[in-house]
């Protein structure tokens, strides 16, 4: 099995963020349905952007520093960094053409 992800749980901020490219950074729960529902369209996503994109989790209820950084009030949460710099973000769950336009308008 190729490994889609990099699972970014307690590793520090600053290598976490500073990462040249692309990066989307999927900050989820194991107990969020809407986590759950979201990691398969990822996991396609992940394959569609495999050239442009670097996908990342961080479990925020094992690791709670990283939650606070991101400043996570809501899960799931997609944030989407270029160069070490936050472009945007997404709060909740969103569709797989939703997810598709918005990594698009920010490559």
């Amino acid at each position: 099995m190729v490994r889609k992800f990099t699972d970014v749980t307690g590793m520090d901020f600053a290598d976490v963020t500073a990462q040249e490219g692309a990066t989307l950074f999927d900050l989820w729960s194991p107990a969020c349905a809407p986590c759950a529902a979201l990691s398969p369209i990822l996991d396609d996503l992940a394959r569609d952007f495999a050239d442009d994109l670097h996908i990342c989790k961080a479990n925020v209820a094992a690791d709670t520093t990283l939650g606070e950084h991101f400043s996570v009030r809501s899960l799931p949460t997609l944030s989407l960094y270029r160069d070490g710099a936050e472009v945007d973000r997404i709060i909740g769950f969103r569709s797989r053409a939703q997810l598709t336009a918005w990594i698009e308008s920010l490559l």
